[in-house]
């Protein structure tokens, strides 16, 4: 968790620098200067942008709530989570220079730490699992209200926050998962290139909770064996964008 949390602390920093950047570019440019860089881009309301962006997603899930194992010497049940990789399509609407609203679906593939599943084996007299890595797929459909901080010049930072909700299923006979649903922090950047397009760069924070079920030959074939998973996944995007 450590080095996830130095990771996100370092692109905060990369990102902070960059939007006290826009914010000086933005005092020194003119609104009527007709140029695909220094032009209000997003000078009549309603505008929208589009975005298409892969991502990839940090997570060090811990699960809490499993019944008490059933051997003297228990093993870890932690992290249930490892790290994934997915995409998303985003849609973003102003409703002035500064405010606007975004709408985004997306797919993540979450990967299972294998040798915490075996552990909830060995803690509860089941059998270990296949030797591959168990899938967990998300769609989490997201809103967020953002505040572009410049939204003027090549640079165009802006911040925001909203609620998701995440479907989530897992094709794994040994484990079944629901959906969840959360708050989400949002910061980012727009980089604005020729004819429309611009590139984006994104990162947010969902706060994301899921019950867990193990079932089979895993947990020899009990019905009580669940948990709550804290996923609360990273997720930093990269992308192109146009106004439309």
């Amino acid at each position: 968790m450590k080095h996830i949390a130095k990771y996100f602390f370092s692109i905060c920093l990369m990102l902070a620098i960059m939007i006290s950047a826009a914010i000086a570019t933005a005092k020194n440019t003119e609104k009527d200067i007709d140029d695909d860089y220094s032009a209000d881009y997003y000078s009549d309301e309603g505008k929208l942008l589009f975005k298409v962006r892969g991502y990839g997603i940090a997570s060090n899930a811990k699960q809490k709530g499993l019944p008490k194992s059933s051997v003297a010497a228990p093993a870890s049940t932690n992290p249930f989570v490892e790290n994934g990789y997915g995409g998303d399509t985003a849609t973003t609407i102003f409703f002035n220079d500064n405010m606007a609203a975004e709408l985004s679906l997306g797919f993540g593939v979450l990967n299972t730490k294998y040798s915490t599943l075996n552990n909830v084996a060995h803690n509860y007299g089941g059998q270990n699992t296949a030797g591959k890595k168990k899938k967990i797929y998300m769609v989490p459909l997201t809103g967020t209200a953002q505040y572009h901080i410049a939204p003027y010049g090549a640079i165009r930072p802006y911040v925001g926050a909203g609620y998701h909700g995440a479907y989530l299923f897992t094709k794994a006979k040994e484990f079944k998962i629901k959906n969840g649903h959360g708050a989400v922090l949002q910061i980012g950047v727009d980089f604005v290139a020729k004819d429309d397009t611009f590139i984006n760069v994104d990162i947010r924070k969902y706060f994301l909770k899921a019950k867990v079920t193990y079932k089979g030959a895993l947990v020899k074939n009990a019905t009580n064996i669940s948990s709550t998973a804290k996923i609360d996944p990273l997720v930093v995007s990269a992308g192109i964008g146009f106004k439309l």
